[in-house]
């Protein structure tokens, strides 16, 4: 009988299912798949829940109870509950079984198993003020853990656990084991299901796969917004741009427009796709999503970071050099700038030398790298004609002309040394391109998160593309590192979006509450910031701002507020992270909270493991692009941030607060269900102020 309504699921409904006994658990999915058929309630198996805000809907199963929603397109498969003698003690008169299991469906009162508070209901104080956990049901023992699968190593670790808070905090043990028998001892409130994502079950078939250890994950669901860009048509005139703000999407569309584009080719022969992004970390996630959604066609893709394919491209041209570190370009910036004298009459060089005081060498150097070197600036007149947005040092042209000569000299320094900035890599791998293997090689070009992207790696992935109109491209459109007056077609010719450019609006990732407080933190003492609708799929508590006195406090405030958020939200402490402004407090962090017994681990861009039991500690700049339940930023109180050259002038600490206000906005709306901001007292830069009191809820010093 061919099905009418599409079966999406839940990971609440995963995590009931390996549970089950086989008998049971088939006796399940022969329900699952009469559901898919037909949802509609008949009076008798299949009734709607009454007193329940959302429409909501059960079918019996033996001992079981099954719910679900659905609309005139799918039906989603929320979680499955036991109905036993226990299940009734605490039920008021209730006799008909349908109003049994509407009272079943509210969510219990107990403060680990509340929903999230609804908007402008900070819960905050509640939870950190929670001491108590609840004990397990049942003990654990070597049977119930063969039961759920558990590997016998983590035996010892999980045997001697009484309570659901030693559970969820239990070092060592990875996330899903744990989350696995949180499943089994303690019911999934409803509303928590409801919040989870969607995920697509192409077959009920797949549920005895994923049980069976078969199927090791299943895709996530896209809405309709995000389902139409992925399948634009291959005979467009032009590349294609999404854009869309943190947690729109933007990603998953460009995995399934990958799909959509081998779907549509329908040949022989296999085509040659290029998946390039900017962050490693993105890589492996991207990998996995690709082999579920390709099968075997995945071998047609290559997922790579931008830097990488260049770094190849050299390496087979045999011309790779050694990047320079930090140390050693500030060492040549500033050597540079001593030997160029400035030029003109004595009130010409007086205001030349002035201009670079103003300036200052760590802006020197982004001048050069960022603005000559990434834009591919060939002259002196390219430089004098560029527009430099985005750069709050207006600069004119006696004031460029000097610069270009300490640019002409830095230059030949560092050829004289034998290494290269990344910016130089970058430049001088797109006039390679041509004579590489790589070059027009790919039948389409997917490029993800395109506003991290110097021009000069733009402008390389394009050469490897075999036509235009096979490049798709995703951009943040609340970040643009090169300014609003810095367009598309600036950067290649190729690059017009004219009537071919789309945003994603819903906010998939983050609560509402949360990715309001973070926009109003981006827009602070914006006189006229930019007007977009913005839509939210969840809700959940307003986020917290604490200041400490010190980075004693500060880590004991962080150990109770994850011990606290994971057991009020149901999750492990594996899915928090601690994001900080530099690597000397992250690893000072992660120290701290293992003191606290918080199990934590201290990782940058290139050792990311995801998959690591425990908090996961990294720098604002590292966490770009990922995701986390349950997020603090913090780190200020042990940190001189954002440094500030001393002599720097007003417009180059208003161009460095600005950027470090956006990265830090980033950091914020890596959070999807909780999110604190740690603060020292009295904190004097502006980049630490702008925290909207109707957006965020603040409490007392700790």
């Amino acid at each position: 009988m061919k099905t009418q309504w599409q079966p999406l699921i839940k990971p609440s409904l995963l995590h009931a299912i390996t549970a089950l006994p086989d008998k049971e658990a088939l006796q399940i999915l022969s329900k699952i798949d009469l559901l898919t058929q037909n949802p509609l309630p008949d009076g008798k198996q299949k009734k709607q829940l009454k007193h329940v805000g959302e429409k909501l809907y059960r079918v019996r199963s033996g001992d079981y109870r099954i719910f679900y929603t659905f609309d005139q397109q799918c039906v989603r498969v929320l979680t499955i509950r036991r109905r036993d003698e226990d299940t009734y003690d605490s039920a008021p008169n209730i006799d008909d079984d349908s109003d049994v299991l509407a009272y079943l469906a509210q969510e219990p009162t107990d403060l680990a198993d509340v929903a999230p508070a609804g908007p402008h209901q900070p819960d905050w104080e509640r939870i950190f003020a929670q001491t108590t956990s609840k004990p397990l049901p049942e003990p654990i023992t070597v049977e119930l853990l063969n039961k759920l699968g558990v590997p016998p190593h983590y035996h010892q670790r999980l045997l001697p656990i009484k309570t659901q808070d030693e559970l969820l905090c239990c070092p060592g043990i990875a996330d899903d084991v744990l989350l696995q028998i949180d499943q089994y001892m303690f019911e999934t409130p409803l509303s928590h299901a409801m919040q989870q994502p969607d995920l697509v079950l192409n077959a009920v078939d797949d549920l005895l796969r994923y049980k069976e250890g078969e199927l090791l994950a299943f895709l996530l669901k896209l809405s309709p917004e995000q389902e139409k860009y992925t399948r634009w048509s291959l005979q467009a005139s032009g590349p294609m741009l999404v854009k869309g703000g943190p947690g729109t999407g933007k990603s998953t569309v460009a995995l399934y427009r990958i799909r959509s584009l081998l779907e549509q080719w329908q040949q022989a022969s296999k085509p040659h796709i290029l998946f390039a992004t900017y962050s490693n970390a993105l890589i492996k996630s991207s990998e996995q999503l690709l082999q579920q959604l390709l099968g075997k066609d995945a071998q047609c893709v290559r997922v790579q970071t931008a830097d990488k394919l260049a770094y190849d491209i050299l390496h087979q041209s045999g011309q790779v050099k050694e990047i320079t570190d930090a140390s050693e370009l500030q060492s040549l910036t500033r050597q540079a700038a001593a030997e160029t004298q400035p030029e003109g009459n004595l009130l010409q060089q007086q205001a030349q030398k002035q201009t670079l005081e103003r300036m200052g060498y760590d802006y020197l150097l982004q001048e050069l790298n960022s603005v000559i070197v990434a834009r591919q600036l060939s002259s002196l007149g390219e430089y004098l004609a560029t527009s430099r947005s985005g750069r709050k040092l207006r600069l004119n042209a006696t004031q460029r002309r000097y610069i270009w000569r300490i640019y002409q000299r830095w230059s030949e320094l560092l050829l004289a040394a034998g290494k290269e900035t990344w910016q130089q890599r970058r430049a001088r791998v797109e006039e390679l391109a041509e004579q590489s293997f790589l070059f027009h090689y790919y039948d389409a070009v997917v490029i993800d998160e395109a506003q991290d992207l110097d021009p000069s790696l733009l402008r390389l992935l394009i050469k490897l593309c075999k036509t235009s109109n096979r490049i798709f491209v995703t951009a943040d459109a609340n970040q643009s590192i090169y300014g609003s007056g810095f367009t598309w077609s600036d950067v290649h010719q190729s690059l017009k979006f004219q009537g071919r450019t789309s945003i994603l609006r819903a906010n998939y990732r983050s609560t509402g509450e949360i990715g309001e407080a973070a926009y109003s933190y981006l827009t602070y003492g914006v006189l006229e910031p930019e007007v977009s609708e913005r839509i939210y799929v969840n809700n959940g508590p307003l986020p917290d701002v604490r200041t400490v006195l010190n980075s004693h406090y500060e880590a004991q405030l962080l150990a109770s507020f994850f011990r606290k958020a994971s057991l009020n939200f149901r999750l492990t402490i594996g899915s928090c992270a601690v994001l900080c402004p530099d690597r000397y407090a992250g690893k000072a962090i992660a120290a701290a909270l293992n003191e606290q017994g918080i199990e934590a681990t201290y990782m940058t861009g290139q050792d990311l493991n995801l998959t690591r039991p425990g908090v996961k500690v990294l720098t604002l700049n590292a966490s770009k692009g990922l995701e986390f339940p349950i997020v603090a930023l913090a780190g200020f109180t042990s940190s001189n941030y954002p440094i500030i050259p001393p002599q720097a002038s007003n417009e180059e600490r208003d161009e460095l607060l600005a950027r470090e206000r956006r990265t830090l906005y980033v950091g914020m709306t890596r959070a999807m269900r909780a999110l604190l901001i740690v603060l020292p007292p009295d904190p004097q830069t502006p980049l630490l102020q702008g925290f909207d009191p109707t957006c965020w809820n603040f409490s007392g010093r700790i």
